[in-house]
């Protein structure tokens, strides 16, 4: 029996101990099995090695360009094709301000990294494309220059200036300040071009072939409410629409150049706090208050600064036509070869009652290279206060009227700057043509008054003093040769004295008692 007991317990602990190694196996077995899953993972998984940065001086847009003080220089290097995203991203540690990429090749923009540019220069590189939102993780853009490229109405999208997107707000271009969309091929804007540029205060489409500014036009630059300057030269514009400048009440310059209007826009009274107005090379014949097709300018009372030069067909300006400027500073009437008569009071603005005139305090006027014959003493209240002052190569007429410039004008120029009154000269009359005002004014000369219908006496001198002389001489000879025949010396020229003629025709009656 006791043998059968420890045989019992020997198998019993036997199989205990089997069991245990068999747990122990399966356990190493699955450990084993693990281990080599996930050593195949390892196998086919490699372990993602950090991508190497690269320095900015090395990057491919600091190759071709340079890279220095903040600024990328790209200017006119060739480039045909628009630096891709993760070439601009190479540039996040060099912290560029200013990139420069004009005067090249490129045609299509692409999406720009994020980065603290600025300033952004676009211009003259063929563009005809830009892809949208290609500006949007520049929130720190401020001007963005686009002029002299091939931007078309159809391809210039309001999609280009979109910013970012995200869940909870959206990011428009809000630093954007600046936009010079000049000398493209714009005849119209999309009206929702501006959408993404709230807090735009300047815009260029100079040079753009508009012709009229079209009703979609006009809503997109009404939608720019902060807007201060508006440059629209050479756009070929005819006429300036009613409520154009209505809901920019900011503007404060606004440059309408080179156009083809033919009268001063009357709409201008919509801007309200317009400072810097530029007219020049518009074919306008005068300023007429009294003409419905010639008006003179609206009431502004802000306009410091006004230029209406080289203006091919303006020959005169009348009473009152730039009395709405009230608070002119600097006039700048240069340049008009027909300009021939500035009334005296074209500045002056009447009283409610009439009886009083009030001048703008001008300090800077220009009137040089017209056709004035005089600058009227009475076109200022106060010459003193100029600072600057030019009337030069005008054909001026030099008589008691222009006495005001020799004597007070011309001393006024000069203290401005030395012999800046020699090309003040008269052209008539013409005794004094050819003179300088400076001269005369040295010289202390009393011009005389020329007559005032026009005619010119000095120009017939020699005749009448030819003729006084004549009579003079005629007078002694006349009574020499009556003194002669009286005394019958001239008989030899077949001339007889007054007896002999009394005899010639004297005739004895005949002694005949018969006759009767």
């Amino acid at each position: 029996m006791v043998n059968h007991f420890v045989l019992l317990s020997f198998l019993t602990q036997c199989q205990v101990v089997f069991k245990v190694e068999m747990d122990t196996l399966i356990s190493v077995f699955l450990i084993s099995f693990v281990l080599s899953v996930a050593n195949c993972d390892n196998a086919t998984t490699p372990v993602p090695v950090p991508a190497k940065v690269i320095p900015w001086n090395e990057t491919e847009i600091c190759r071709k360009c340079v890279c220095k003080d903040a600024k990328v220089d790209c200017f006119d290097q060739s480039l045909t094709v628009f630096f891709k995203k993760d070439e601009w991203a190479n540039l996040k540690e060099f912290k560029p301000t200013t990139v420069d990429l004009s005067e090249n090749a490129i045609t299509n923009v692409t999406v720009m990294a994020e980065l603290p540019v600025k300033v952004l220069n676009l211009s003259r590189c063929s563009i005809e494309f830009i892809e949208n939102a290609s500006f949007r993780d520049l929130q720190q853009m401020e001007v963005l220059d686009l002029s002299h490229n091939k931007l078309t109405t159809d391809k210039l999208s309001p999609h280009a200036f979109e910013g970012r997107y995200l869940p909870e707000e959206y990011e428009p271009l809000a630093s954007m300040r600046t936009l010079n969309l000049a000398y493209n091929d714009l005849h119209s804007l999309n009206q929702d071009l501006f959408e993404h540029l709230p807090e735009l205060t300047e815009l260029d489409l100079s040079g753009n072939p508009l012709t009229t500014i079209d009703h979609v036009t006009l809503i997109a630059i009404s939608s720019l409410p902060m807007l201060k300057v508006l440059r629209m030269r050479s756009c070929e514009l005819t006429e300036i629409p009613d409520k154009f400048l209505h809901t920019p009440r900011f503007l404060e310059r606004l440059d309408i150049s080179d156009n083809k209007l033919t009268s001063i826009p009357q709409e201008l009274d919509e801007t309200k706090n317009l400072k810097f107005l530029n007219l020049n090379q518009n074919p306008i014949v005068k300023l007429d208050m009294s003409s419905e097709d010639y008006p003179g300018f609206p009431r502004l009372r802000k306009l410091q600064e006004l230029h209406m030069c080289n203006m091919q067909s303006l020959k005169s300006i009348g009473a009152g036509a730039l009395a709405g400027l009230e608070n002119l500073q600097t006039l700048h009437l240069s340049f008009n070869p027909k300009l021939s008569f500035i009334d005296p009071k074209a500045l002056a603005r009447p009283d409610d009652i009439g009886e009083t005139y009030d001048w703008p305090l001008v300090k800077e006027l220009y009137l040089q290279s017209n056709n004035l014959s005089e600058v009227d003493s009475r076109l200022l209240s106060r010459w003193d206060l100029l600072s600057k002052v030019d009337v030069s190569n005008n054909p001026f007429l030099c008589d008691c009227s222009t006495q005001w410039m020799v004597d007070m004008l011309v001393p006024l120029v000069e203290a401005k700057a030395n012999n800046a009154s020699e090309k003040m000269v008269c052209e008539e009359p013409v005794e004094m043509k050819g003179y300088t005002m400076k001269h005369l004014h040295d010289i202390h000369r009393t011009m005389r008054c020329v007559d005032k219908y026009g005619n010119r006496p000095e120009r017939d001198g020699a005749i009448l003093l030819g003729t006084l002389i004549g009579v003079l001489l005629a007078v002694p000879i006349m009574l020499s040769l009556l003194l002669l025949w009286r005394r019958g010396l001239c008989a030899w020229l077949g001339l007889r004295a007054p007896a002999d003629a009394s005899r010639a025709f004297y005739k004895r009656a005949p002694a005949d008692d018969n006759y009767i």
